[in-house]
C-alpha cells in the first residue's frame, strides 16, 4: 500500500500567532497509518467478528467509546460499521456479509493540544465537547462548517478531528481564524511525528 500523504504539511508554517501571551492551543496534524472502514447488513456483528478478533479487539464496541487493541483504534460509528485505525490490508475478509474499504488517503486527522482545545473547538461545533460530554477515550461525530467530521479525546486536552481529506485545509483555517483571539501555535510536521 503507498504511504498516505498530509496533504496539510506543505501548509503549516510553524510559529506562533494570534493573541499576545501563553499559547492557549497548538495546532497540528498527524500521519494516518491506514484507516479502514468495514460495513455490513443485519448480521454486521457476526460477519465482523473474524476481523475484529484479527485486530485484537473483543467485538464492534460502544457508539461513543473509542476502542484500543493491542495496533489498532476502532471507532463504531453506526450500527453497522466501524472505522478502523492501523491494522494491516483488510481486503481477504471482505465477503457478500461485510464490505471492506481502504480510507487510509481519504481522511486528514488534525490535532488540538492546549489548554483551550476544547474552547477552540466548542466556537466551530454544535455539540458540548466538555470533559463531562467528551471524556478522554471517547468520541463524537457532528459537523464543523458542515463538513461531518470525527472529534476523539485523546487526552484532557487533547482532541483529534479526523476530517475529510478535500475539507482539510478549509477545516484548518477556520480553525486557525477562530483560535486567533487566543493565541495558537502550528507545530512542526517533525515535531508532531516525534510526539505520535
Amino acid at each position: 500500500m503507498v504511504d498516505p500523504v498530509i496533504p496539510l504539511h506543505a501548509n503549516l508554517v510553524p510559529g506562533r500567532y494570534g493573541a499576545d501571551g501563553d499559547t492557549a492551543v497548538q495546532i497540528g496534524t498527524r500521519r494516518i497509518s491506514s484507516l479502514w472502514q468495514i460495513a455490513g447488513w443485519s448480521d454486521f456483528e457476526h460477519a465482523a467478528q473474524p476481523l475484529l478478533v484479527a485486530c485484537g479487539l473483543a467485538g464492534p464496541g460502544q457508539y461513543d467509546e473509542t476502542q484500543q487493541g493491542p495496533d489498532v483504534t476502532a471507532w463504531r460509528i453506526a450500527p453497522d460499521k466501524i472505522l478502523l485505525e492501523g491494522p494491516p490490508d483488510l481486503t481477504d475478509f471482505a465477503s457478500d456479509s461485510l464490505v471492506v474499504l481502504d480510507l487510509s488517503h481519504a481522511r486528514t486527522v488534525i490535532t488540538l493540544n492546549g489548554a483551550e482545545a476544547r474552547t477552540l473547538l466548542s466556537q466551530v461545533v454544535s455539540v458540548d465537547v466538555s470533559a463531562a460530554t467528551l471524556p478522554v477515550g471517547s468520541f463524537i461525530q457532528t459537523g464543523l462548517h458542515g463538513v461531518g467530521v470525527l472529534l476523539q479525546a485523546r487526552s484532557q486536552n487533547g482532541i483529534e478531528i479526523f476530517v475529510p481529506t478535500t475539507w482539510a485545509q478549509t477545516i484548518l483555517d477556520i480553525l486557525c481564524q477562530n483560535a486567533m483571539p487566543l493565541g495558537y501555535e502550528i507545530m512542526s510536521p517533525q515535531t508532531i511525528h516525534a510526539a505520535t
